[in-house]
């Protein structure tokens, strides 16, 4: 038996997981063509939806009449079917067979949208012609991208999956090492919709091999008590309750750097729970306050606590909120993240008592 949100009518978009479920499909999907078709699949015709909508509202207006039609678990299955390799499969498998999915309860409005702590996600025009050629680099920028690149890779072993199980469930974010017992993530990754943990394991090494296959990775408890956060910036530290090994390097926040607008946000994330992940491309910083930097980079559910770098290899944010993909002045659909500075978390840790 499935999820009931695959069989209420009208769509319970006032559902965190309705609402999810939502987001993942506009991000398999992200132009209205695309979405259109999708419904087509299933047997929603596309003269019953206004076309000239972004794809967020596409795929509301599909839902609402997947609900009506009684077509809404249809629409999941071949979502999975025709992303048979997305991280998303899992979470329309688990609504398929009526299981809860493990995914991230990021705080979102009723209508989807995320929490940004400045203005929206909303793409400007000049946000959406920053690119129009992400498939290729100039060769002079070539030695410039090689050596991000390397950087990355040294800092990727920080950061890590975290699963927290809660009374309502499991969800999942990402973390990274800033002590020899400390992790920093979000607050909304440890306390999912206000709920306190009751276990939290952080995994270090869960990623590819770079032939094909995966590393299991090291599974290492957290402490549930002693957890020091702080809403309004969104930031979380928990201690870990096992020694880490010496592999695991620590990123410092006393040497972050200041972010620059246009300048690069390279984030190191476990997207959807999956193995680590390296998002460079479309990698453009649009806005600096003294609280928070948005950029352009990929990310997805779970990326929320990734730390976000400049092309230097400095931390620069904790990445905390995701937007929704946009198509706007004809170009291809972006999303516009938000992170908080790092200078600002770490006031903050100060001031909570942390010894950091």
């Amino acid at each position: 038996m499935s999820d009931p949100i695959l069989t209420a009518n009208p769509y319970p978009f006032h559902i965190p997981l309705a609402r999810e479920l939502h987001l993942a499909l506009t991000q398999l999907y992200p132009s209205a063509k695309a979405a259109l078709f999708a419904g087509q699949k299933v047997g929603i015709e596309s003269y019953m939806i206004n076309s000239d909508q972004t794809p967020l509202l596409v795929w509301k207006d599909l839902l609402e009449l997947a609900a009506k039609f009684g077509l809404a678990e249809s629409l999941v299955q071949s979502a999975a079917d025709d992303f048979p390799r997305s991280p998303r499969r899992p979470f329309f498998e688990a609504l398929i067979a009526g299981q809860q999915p493990v995914t991230e309860r990021e705080p979102r409005a009723e209508d989807g949208s995320p929490r940004f702590r400045h203005d929206d996600d909303n793409i400007t025009v000049p946000e959406a012609l920053l690119f129009h050629d992400d498939l290729s680099l100039p060769v002079g920028r070539i030695p410039w991208m090689i050596g991000a690149l390397e950087r990355m890779v040294l800092l990727a072993p920080a950061v890590c999956k975290l699963e927290v199980t809660d009374a309502r469930g499991s969800s999942s974010g990402t973390g990274f090492r800033i002590g020899a017992d400390l992790l920093l993530t979000n607050a909304h990754v440890l306390f999912p919709e206000g709920e306190e943990p009751t276990a939290i394991t952080a995994t270090f090494g869960y990623e590819d091999n770079g032939q094909g296959g995966g590393i299991a990775g090291t599974a290492v408890l957290c402490h549930v008590t002693g957890i020091k956060s702080n809403d309004d910036d969104d930031w979380g530290v928990v201690r870990v309750a096992q020694p880490l090994a010496d592999t695991v390097p620590t990123i410092l926040l006393s040497q972050a750097a200041v972010p620059v607008k246009n300048g690069n946000a390279f984030i190191i994330q476990h997207p959807n729970g999956q193995r680590k992940r390296l998002a460079y491309t479309r990698n453009r910083i649009t806005y600096v306050s003294s609280h928070v930097v948005q950029y352009l980079t990929d990310t997805d559910v779970g990326s929320s606590g990734s730390p976000v770098f400049d092309d230097k290899g400095n931390l620069i944010s904790l990445h905390h909120a995701g937007g929704r993909p946009q198509e706007v002045a004809g170009q291809p659909p972006l999303t516009k993240n938000e992170g908080i500075r790092i200078d600002r978390v770490l006031q903050g840790i100060r001031d909570a008592g942390i010894d950091i």
